[in-house]
Parts: structure tokens; sequence; C-alpha cells
């Protein structure tokens, strides 16, 4: 028994010949999407690539709230989506014809329909993956005047290697700082005076 003689068996293929041109072109439609599909998540996964190939520009905005926006609708067509529907079509339909031996019209139907819930599915999917990879800007001098703790001892007379955590445009933030005064020890609260070009904060001790 050769190679494509063991694949026909273990896919059945026999039975999907048999069970008419719909089915065949089912499972052709799955198994080329289904192997599209993987490939280009490994790529994604294993950061080969810089991100989803969009049929229309990926708007997203990071600071839009907790609902389907315009970069949403955008990313509904991006090839990811596109392959997640082409592979729900493909399975399900087969599945209507193969196993549920149902009617050419009403697997189309059900196929479809499918196809349409995988595509949203991966949409909504790659939507909440780039809301956690959008990286939310923040301005360094809003601390000034803030109060903020000692993370790392920060050495006296302006040398550098000390660090702060406080919070800057509404995050919580570890930023480098030095003091003219004495060292000042972890934990021990400071106020932010100035800060450095190098978002290096020059705080006092309170």
């Amino acid at each position: 028994m050769d190679i494509t003689t063991l694949i026909k068996d273990l896919i059945g293929w026999a039975s999907i010949v048999d069970t008419g041109t719909d089915a065949v072109v089912y499972f052709t439609i799955a198994a080329i999407a289904t192997f599209l599909f993987v490939v280009r998540l490994a790529l994604m996964l294993f950061g080969a690539d810089d991100g989803d190939l969009d049929v229309s520009a990926d708007v997203m905005d990071g600071a839009d709230g907790g609902h389907m926006g315009s970069g949403a609708a955008f990313n509904l067509f991006s090839l990811l989506a596109i392959l997640a529907f082409f592979m729900g079509l493909g399975w399900m339909g087969l599945a209507c014809r193969l196993t549920w031996e149902l009617g050419p019209s009403i697997s189309v139907v059900i196929s479809l329909g499918t196809g349409v819930g995988m595509m949203v599915m991966a949409s909504t999917m790659m939507m909440y993956v780039k809301r956690l990879e959008h990286v939310v800007e923040y301005d360094a001098k809003t601390s000034i005047g803030k109060t903020g703790r000692v993370y790392l001892t920060i050495p006296g007379e302006g040398k550098s290697g000390g660090q702060v955590e406080i919070n800057i445009s509404g995050r919580r933030k570890i930023m480098n700082a030095k003091t003219q005064g004495e060292e000042l020890a972890a934990f021990s609260s400071v106020k932010v005076l100035e800060v450095g070009d190098d978002e290096t904060l020059l705080v006092e001790p309170i």
C-alpha cells in the first residue's frame, strides 16, 4: 500500500467522493484553509510576522472602549479571519453532507453560517490580542509634584542608579531617579521635582 492510498483511507476519500462533488469541494476548501491557517498562526506566535495582513487598513484604537469599534470591523477582513471563514465553511459543509447526510442546499446554508461565525470569532480574538499589545503612551513630566515610593535605593549627591515607583498618566511605573541630597532608602516616600531629558526623575524626601 503506497502513501497516497494510505492517506485516502485515513481521510475516507472514497466516502467523500461517493457523497458528491460538493463534498469534495468542501474537503478541498477545508484542507487548504486549515493548512494556511495553522501556518499563519504559527508565524504570528513565533514572531516571524509583524502582524495580520488586512484587506483594509487596521485602524484599531487602543483607547477604544470594551466594544467592537471601527478597528474591529476592518479586522474582520484580515487574512486570518478569512482563512477561519473558509475553514469553518469547509469542515461544516463536509460534516453536513458526510456525517449528518443533509441535502446540498441546507448544507450550504449551515456551512456559510458556520464560516461567518468562525470569521467573527477569529476577528474578535485578534482585536483583543492587539489591544493587549497596544502600548499606552505616557508623559513623564506629569509626575512633577507627585509623590512616589523609592523602589531601588537612590544614591546621594546626584548619582544615578536609583528607582522610584510612581503613578504616571494613570499607570504605575518604575522610573529611574536621583536626588541632590543624601541617599534615599528603599520604600521611603519622595516627591518629584524635575524630569530630565532621559526621563530620570529628580526627587527629594518627604
